[in-house]
């Protein structure tokens, strides 16, 4: 049974969803006062934009059930809601909006209007304002499993969010019923399978379908009559008894000493899902069925639970154990056990509670935390070790704890290995299994409700046995210690925290056999299910057939007892006291003490004969005087074997076959030697075979402990042998796990090393600016520097994906096939990019390369070259500029290096040689103009100005130009100092003098005529 189990409500009169017959139904638009209670109230949840789901649950849903319909549907505040009206266009039944204070009636449906929270009390419906964000469905199945109990009936419909799953919790714990819509059916599947997340489903199904199941199951069966269940004094029929006896046979799990009214609950469940009434006919189909013995099984295990059940309860825990802690000084694990742990919750809370309350310590003392965790569903024991929780189940965790003990996951949160390794989950019967022992905390919360009260009176006994003196016992706020109030100290009576007394404590009892002793005799021609004579301890029968079968026992059956392989008295049945008498001294229960002494042997012998051969031994008819008479009696010895029978028993049947006839007085002294005789031999007889077996035995044993002896001889060699080999391997181990520490030393300084050689890297690349990425040989990002976003929008969760997906910020597509070419040819490559804000990079990609020589992708690297970009655009502009001014002088002009090649000209130049000016730029003077210029002087003259010569002033130059004959130009020439002062370039102009040489020379023809 599960620990954190709700308390079981009381049966009531009108239990969970009664049978509604058509005659009750009443006319449409008519209240009958026999349906005004409804029989049952279904509060449906889902969106208000899940139309459909309503209109099919509806649209399926028959008249005659007797139920009362809430729909609570989320809906937007301030607005008119159309959903009465929408709804009524799909149902005959009266569809009304909720008012407060409006009384349930049955056949109808109630539509929560938007804005407003709703409460059911007393099948009264309570309407308020909302005035915050609430879950308003998970408000009304609470208020609705408080109020209705097992008439309760939680249908999830199509929706979004979580709304709802801790609502068809609450109903599940009270008896009630849940239905959720098929995800896959459902425009928003997100309630629905929240829902179904709690494992409290009853049916999952369309819905329209499940407005059919629910039909079905209101108006199908009645609920299970306890008088076909129970007798007037409390106990389980046989019809019970056989459906208990099934579980037990399939799953080694005895309910017999369980409450009896909680299992015919469960059972009136599984009935009513199987269209059962009769519990002798669902015996019957358990038997045909035997996985609807598992699923009653699973029902009788009420796996329902959360983490920090009653907060205030922790908070006094956590205080208790403080003051533990303190007076335990020494204490160096505190070990704690959680039975009935359900699907891990309770155990994990104690877990965490446990490492605050050590941290408190601050390092002064270190205990660790052992938590034993058990259940008998393996399936909740498998949900609590994979420690994997939906959000919904952990409400009731602080943000702080949530952070600290788990870590997100998808689907949930999973908890962190450092609390999941202090708890050991285990499948363990509680009341069969040893139990754990040495305990400073048991925590049982909430499963004692579902003992008998005898079984309690077994259990707290084994829970005190198990703690340590001082130990703490932590209950339920529903249960008590009842009858063991002496063996527990109160700490809290609210929230039943105990101490466990310094009394000292029984051995624990062997529970592994409760409610397993035989319960009836086999007898020939009777199947073993039909005999229900009880052995020991049953009480007898009440009413009329037990007083006659009494009768019949005690006058017409012959006497017997049941003794065990020693003779001891288990189970007296009749009159035996013919045959058996104490003996004197110490009163003693075997039966062969006891035994008359004309019976003694021969008892004697025929038990050690059954019980050697396991086979009725019947004796020979004995004479034995009985009330002064003579009466000749036989003797029945029966092995008995019974399903759970813990030892071996034996039947002993005392049968008279009538009296002996007495010889006349005149005959009697020469019958009695005779007589006498033969007894004498018979018992010399009987001593002898005794004897012989005796010693047969003994020869025997003396046999098998000298074989034993040689065993053990043997066995002992091999452990000495193997302790050899065992501390071999011991120094071994030692020697291995020094070099291992070693080995561990030299790791953690390489990886120390690594690690500051990864942080220098980092910090370099961060400094020096460089945007840099990072791709293996598919493409996919593998690491990049925070610069790289100015030219690739990446994020850290880009690693891994391919570069290709991603959109970069450069006017260049050539990025991808650039890569993929160096990772071909391994050659670097290098451009300048510009990208969409106008900066530019030199891009290089690299092939990357590993210590071993491995290509294992490339290195892209973007350097910024922005102002270099923005000199070489001045640059070009200056360069334009001075040109402009060269072209406006008339005068030729050029511009030479120390090689007198042409580095700049103006086109004065171009129009005197009449070239173009490829054919002067990078040209050496002495090469223009087809050598124009190649005089010696002209050139060595300029020569020495490149050396620091003077300066070269009014050269005259003679030329023949095509197309111009021959012309005659004065040349100047000096120096361009650079920015260090020393001259690397030569300005070279020019002025043609020809006009003025002629003029000059036509005016001395003149002057010469004039003189002539």
């Amino acid at each position: 049974m599960s620990q954190d189990s709700p308390p079981e409500p009381a049966p009531s009169q009108d239990a969970a969803l009664p049978e509604a017959t058509p005659e009750a139904t009443p006319p449409a638009g008519e209240a009958s006062p026999a349906l005004a209670r409804p029989t049952g109230v279904v509060g449906l949840g889902g969106s208000a934009g899940a139309l459909d789901s309503y209109e099919r649950f509806f649209g399926a849903m028959p008249g005659g059930s007797g139920l009362a319909f809430v729909v609570m549907a989320h809906q937007d505040e301030g607005g008119e809601s159309l959903m009465p009206g929408l709804l009524a266009r799909c149902t005959d039944l009266p569809v009304v909006e909720v008012e407060d204070g409006l009384e349930l009636r049955s056949e109808q449906v109630y539509v929560v209007p938007p804005g407003h929270v709703l409460n059911l009390m007393n099948g009264t419906l309570l309407l308020t304002p909302q005035a915050q964000p609430y879950m308003p469905i998970d408000l009304f199945f609470q208020s609705l499993a408080e109020d209705q109990e097992e008439r309760a009936v939680g249908v999830v419909l199509s929706g979004t969010g979580t709304d709802g799953s801790r609502g068809v919790r609450a109903i599940k714990e009270r008896g009630g019923r849940v239905y959720v819509q098929d995800p896959a059916t459902a425009p928003y599947p997100s309630m629905p399978r929240s829902a179904l997340a709690t494992g409290t489903a009853d049916a999952v199904l369309p819905a329209d379908e499940l407005a059919a199941a629910l039909h079905a199951q209101v108006t199908g069966t009645r609920t299970l009559d306890l008088d076909q269940a129970l007798t007037p004094e409390g106990r389980g029929t046989a019809a019970l008894q056989r459906i208990l006896l099934q579980v037990r046979a399939r799953t080694g799990q005895d309910f017999s000493q369980y409450k009896q009214s909680t299992l015919v609950r469960r059972i009136d469940r599984r009935m009513k899902g199987q269209q059962i009434e009769d519990l002798a006919h669902y015996a019957r189909y358990l038997q045909e069925h035997p996985a609807e013995i598992d699923a009653l099984f699973h029902d009788f295990l009420i796996n329902v639970t959360s983490f920090f059940r009653d907060p205030q309860a922790f908070e006094v825990l956590a205080a208790q154990i403080r003051v533990y802690l303190g007076e335990h000084d020494e204490l160096a694990v505190f070990r704690a056990w959680v039975p009935g742990c359900s699907t891990g919750e309770e155990a994990y809370s104690l877990a965490m509670l446990l490492t605050e309350l050590l941290d408190e310590c601050q390092g002064e003392r270190h205990v660790q935390v052992q938590v034993f965790a058990t259940d008998l569903d393996q399936e909740a024991i498998d949900v609590a070790r994979l420690g994997l929780y939906s959000a919904q189940h952990l409400t009731g965790l602080s943000p702080e704890r949530l952070a600290r003990f788990f870590v997100p996951r998808e689907g949930g949160y999973q908890v962190r290995g450092e609390l999941r390794e202090k708890i050991v989950f285990a499948r363990h019967n509680t009341f069969g299994d040893p139990p754990f022992t040495a305990l400073d905390l048991l925590s049982c919360r909430n499963m004692l409700i579902y003992f008998g009260a005898e079984l309690q009176k077994q259990i707290l006994p084994l829970f005190h046995y198990a703690l340590k003196p001082g130990g703490l016992l932590f209950l339920g706020p529903s249960e008590s210690l009842g009858g063991a109030r002496e063996l527990f100290a109160a700490l809290d009576n609210r929230w039943k925290l105990y101490r466990r007394d310094g009394a000292r404590s029984a051995a624990p009892l062997s529970l592994g056999l409760l409610g397993q002793r035989p319960t009836s005799l086999e007898r020939p021609g009777l199947p073993r299910s039909e005999v229900r004579r009880p052995l020991a301890g049953a009480r007898e029968t009440a009413g009329l057939p037990g007083t006659v079968q009494n009768l019949l026992l005690s006058e017409w059956a012959p006497p017997a007892v049941v003794v065990d392989a020693q003779g001891n008295v288990i189970y007296v049945s009749g009159r035996t006291g013919a045959y058996l008498e104490l003996p004197a001294g110490t009163p003693s229960t075997n039966v062969i003490e006891m035994a008359l002494p004309a019976l003694r042997y021969e008892l004697g012998g025929a038990l050690r004969e059954a019980a050697a051969s396991g086979q009725e031994v019947r004796s020979a008819r004995l004479t034995v005087p009985v009330g002064g008479e003579l009466r000749a009696l036989e003797l029945l010895v029966r092995p008995l074997r019974l399903p759970g029978q813990p030892q071996d028993l034996y039947l002993i049947v005392f049968q008279d076959r009538g009296e002996v006839a007495q010889a006349w007085p005149d005959e009697l002294p020469r019958s009695r030697p005779t007589d006498r005789m033969a007894e004498l031999e018979r018992e010399l007889l009987t001593t002898r075979d005794h004897l012989q077996a005796t010693i047969e035995e003994m020869e025997v044993a003396l046999e098998e402990r000298k074989s034993a002896n040689e065993e053990l001889q043997t066995a002992n060699e091999e452990l000495q042998s193997s302790n050899e080999e065992l501390m071999t391997s011991k120094e071994e181990l030692q020697s291995l796990n020094e070099e291992l520490i070693t080995i561990n030393a030299e790791h953690q300084v390489i990886i120390s090393d690594l690690q500051q050689a990864n942080d220098d890297m980092k910090n370099l690349m961060d400094s020096v600016g460089i945007a840099t990425l990072f791709l293996d040989n598919d493409l996919r990002i593998k690491r990049f520097t925070a610069r790289i976003t100015q030219v690739v929008n990446l994020m850290p969760v880009d690693v891994g994906r391919p570069l290709t997906d991603i959109a970069s910020n450069l006017r260049y597509d050539g990025l991808a096939d650039d890569i993929r070419r160096v990772l071909q040819t391994l050659t670097p490559f290098e451009t300048a990019v510009q990208t969409r804000d106008e900066q530019w990079f030199l891009m290089r990609v690299s092939p990357y390369r590993t210590f071993d020589n491995f290509i294992d992708g490339v290195v892209v690297v973007f350097t910024n070259i922005g102002p270099l970009k923005l000199l070489e655009r001045q640059l070009v502009q200056t360069q334009l500029y001075s040109e402009a001014i060269l072209d406006t002088i008339l005068d030729p002009i050029l511009v030479l290096d120390h090689d007198l090649r042409a580095v700049s000209h103006n086109q004065a130049v171009r129009s005197l040689l009449r070239v173009e000016a490829d054919d002067i730029q990078g040209e050496r003077l002495y090469d223009l103009g087809g050598g124009q210029f190649d005089q010696a002087e002209l050139v060595e003259r300029l020569r020495d100005l490149t050396l620091g010569g003077e300066e070269l002033r009014d050269f005259m130059l003679e030329m023949d130009l095509p197309d111009r004959g021959a012309r005659a130009v004065k040349l100047n020439a000096r120096p361009l100092p650079g920015e260090d002062g020393t001259a690397d370039l030569l300005l070279l102009w020019g002025e043609d003098v020809t006009p003025i040489l002629r003029q000059v020379a036509e005016a001395g023809a003149d002057a010469i005529h004039d003189e002539e």
